[in-house]
């Protein structure tokens, strides 16, 4: 699952995304996909992002332009060149211009923790430049390497190759925090904290800050997410022939309005805007 990103139609929204795949099985729970980006624009394009548990690496060709807003009316900021993303916990707006030219790598929180080596919630709703992270001589040197291969599926195929060396160089995540987030991403959030930090065999407080450092949100917070993306996986899913009780059903919200308040609250939209295309999702 790589939520909205890709469910939510990259190629729908974005007709230049040329290269959409999974990594190599080698890197299975630590990358989810591969986005290869080739956008042009005489005119800025502005799009939803929706809040999102996926880690985004972005590794630009080209200088590219962004501007990124908080719906609460906060003021747009310029992103960083190359930016690494962690856990949205809030919509955002997002506003390209210029050649969005790059490669994006889908992670999960344990490999965007063993990739980068830093505290995850360092990178909740702040894009960090990789440079930062990894040094600018190595970014640069990553990035070059990338652009310099002309074809797509061999720049894909060369991720593949280098990715396993960075990942094993990187700290390897608690076992309390592997076995929580998969059991949370597999019941899409539907669990409680209590019996999650039982199941683990740790004390809730202690498993909040591994999640803190580890994931960079707290369980909660991650369940709260993931909830929304499978309300969002139904809304969209092109049919339209779940209600939206039953849609609240099934993803564990007390009731439609519950539903309507989460979606509102995560997208930026209603349940009803959701379902009619009325958004842009990342």
């Amino acid at each position: 699952m790589v939520e909205s990103r890709l469910s939510g139609g990259y190629r729908g929204l974005l007709p230049e995304v040329v290269a959409v795949r999974p990594p190599h099985p080698r890197l299975t729970g630590h990358v989810m996909a591969y986005i290869g980006l080739d956008l042009r624009l005489s005119s800025p394009l502005r799009r939803r992002s929706v809040a999102s548990a996926t880690p985004m690496l972005m590794m630009d060709f080209e200088v590219a332009g962004r501007r990124i807003s908080r719906l609460d009316g906060t003021t747009g900021v310029a992103s960083v060149p190359s930016p690494v993303s962690g856990v949205l916990d809030t919509p955002v707006d997002v506003e390209l211009s210029g050649h969005q030219f790059g490669v994006g790598v889908c992670l999960t929180p344990p490999g965007a923790f063993a990739l980068l080596d830093l505290p995850l919630h360092e990178l909740a709703n702040t894009p960090v430049r990789l440079g930062d992270i990894l040094g600018q001589h190595r970014e640069q040197r990553l990035v070059d390497r990338l652009a310099s291969v002309p074809r797509w599926s061999d720049r894909l195929d060369l991720l593949d190759r280098l990715l396993p060396a960075l990942l094993a160089a990187g700290p390897a995540p608690s076992e309390a925090v592997l076995h929580a987030w998969r059991r949370l991403n597999a019941a899409s959030g539907r669990t409680t904290i209590a019996a999650l930090a039982d199941d683990v065999g740790v004390r809730r407080r202690r498993l909040e800050t591994l999640f803190r450092e580890q994931v960079g949100a707290t369980p909660k917070a991650l369940a709260r997410i993931l909830r929304f993306h499978r309300a969002f996986r139904l809304l969209t899913d092109g049919t339209g022939s779940t209600g939206l009780a039953a849609v609240a059903a099934a993803c564990g919200y007390s009731d439609q309005a519950h539903l309507t308040r989460e979606v509102r609250a995560l997208s930026g939209s209603t349940p009803r805007g959701l379902r009619s295309g009325h958004h842009q999702a990342e």
